[in-house]
């Protein structure tokens, strides 16, 4: 793991409207003003459900700069990829509309799937404890808005295990592997034109696994599936050694590099189970912001 500081800007934010987050985004901005951060992007999984919240708080830090984006997991004939997507209007289009619509009703299909497969086994996980199992974690209103979605994982697994679905987390896996008719996520080839329709730009997150460990053949082959428009290059999970090296190929296929913490709690733990790291925390440059910055607008306040 790299051992990085504190970036003046975080591109890859997740609040309590992902599923699987519980910071608070006026926690963001609060980090941001007394870090001194240029930028920050909030990208939740899936939607832009938060940016109703994020527009208001964003009123009481003027000092602290914003570009809307999303975090989409897209399906894809070799693969399954999350793009962070920046540079997004803050009222989608009709397209980027239809494109939230299907991760909505997705991640209830998926919440639905999971209960359907837990109750096909043998097992007491029925919509109705799964919705039990949200209430524990996650805000009313974001329920209300959001429907009965899939369970953050790290909360699931250890539900499973108390409920007695597995012994441990080990055995676990075999339950899960016995599942079936697990809906996918939404395709690429749906996904990503309406985002550069409305002015996005495309940034393949967290890339060392799907590069398979920086493996120039999959690289160009994902560029050229995937179309993306950069990359994070600066991320908890790289090292120096990755980063250079991503940033290096960059620059050779004219991409923005990007950095983000994928923080998931605005105040991180570093020893805790999630790996939640700390809001900025990732060695991206700020050159690179200024990069992304003549391709996105940058808002102020609301």
């Amino acid at each position: 793991m790299a051992s990085y500081a504190y970036a003046d800007y975080d591109l890859h934010l997740h609040s309590q409207w992902s599923y699987d987050a519980t910071a608070d985004i006026r926690d963001y901005f609060r980090l941001g003003r007394e870090r001194g951060v240029r930028a920050l992007a909030l990208t939740d999984h899936h939607l832009m459900d938060g940016y109703e919240e994020l527009v208001k708080v964003a009123a009481d830090f003027p000092d602290v700069g914003y570009i809307a984006g999303a975090e989409l997991t897209v399906h894809t004939p070799t693969g399954t990829f999350d793009m962070v997507c920046l540079g997004l209007p803050r009222q989608p289009t009709p397209e980027l509309t239809r494109v939230f619509d299907a991760y909505r009703a997705w991640q209830c299909a998926y919440g639905a799937a999971i209960s359907a497969n837990l109750v096909r086994l043998g097992h007491d996980f029925t919509d109705e404890v799964r919705m039990a199992v949200l209430q524990t974690y996650r805000p009313p209103h974001i329920i209300a808005r959001q429907g009965c979605t899939h369970v953050k994982s790290a909360v699931l697994r250890q539900t499973l295990v108390e409920r007695g679905v597995a012994p441990d987390l080990e055995a676990l896996k075999e339950v899960f592997r016995q599942f079936r008719d697990m809906p996918t996520y939404p395709e690429y080839d749906f996904v990503l034109p309406a985002v550069r329709q409305a002015g996005g730009v495309i940034l393949i997150a967290h890339p060392y696994g799907y590069f398979r460990q920086l493996e120039r053949q999959r690289m160009d082959e994902l560029r050229e599936l995937l179309a993306f428009d950069g990359i994070e290059c600066a991320h908890p999970s790289l090292t120096h050694e990755a980063t250079e090296t991503l940033r290096a190929y960059c620059q050779e296929h004219g991409l923005l590099s990007s950095g983000g913490s994928d923080c998931h709690a605005a105040e991180g733990n570093f020893s805790n189970p999630d790996r939640i790291v700390d809001f900025a925390y990732h060695c991206g440059k700020p050159e690179w912001l200024d990069e992304i910055l003549e391709r996105v607008p940058l808002y102020h306040g609301a």
